[in-house]
């Protein structure tokens, strides 16, 4: 008996641990904003009012995005197989193209935003720091087919 309830207190405590562990896994868009902000070099005040911005400006881009990676992510077998129609692959076209112009009009907006805590030299490198490929900010080595967002 002191076996069985030696081993439920350890598989309990596993569990326990297990899902901290996941808990603090940090998201993709709270590994930009870490990112940049570290490599932007910013002082306490300008970290505090920018932090909150960028992931405004995540969020936005990623609802932006939904429509274009949905339509993806559905005719995925017709892109691997080399199958995409003509009107699949202009309907990826449209969208695509017209989340990016949505992507262009965030930027805009995010950039005067940014400007209000940071510099514009600083916003300029933000844009860059904050759209780094994933494999570049978790410090992995990028391959030939890494191509993340």
């Amino acid at each position: 008996m002191k076996r069985i309830a030696i081993a439920l207190c350890t598989m309990m405590l596993a569990f326990v641990l297990s899902t901290q562990v996941n808990a603090a896994t940090p998201t993709k868009a709270q590994k930009r904003i870490a990112y940049t902000i570290k490599n932007l070099k910013l002082n306490n005040e300008q970290k505090t009012a920018l932090t909150p911005m960028l992931a405004s400006y995540l969020a936005e881009v990623k609802a932006a995005k939904e429509t274009y990676s949905n339509l993806k992510d559905k005719l995925k077998n017709a892109i691997d197989k080399g199958t995409l129609t003509d009107s699949q692959a202009q309907q990826l076209m449209k969208a695509k193209y017209e989340f990016e112009a949505k992507e262009v009009a965030i930027k805009q907006k995010y950039m005067t935003k940014f400007a209000s805590a940071i510099p514009y030299k600083k916003v300029y490198v933000c844009f860059d720091l904050i759209n780094d490929k994933m494999s570049k900010i978790e410090g992995k080595k990028q391959t030939k087919d890494d191509d993340d967002d």
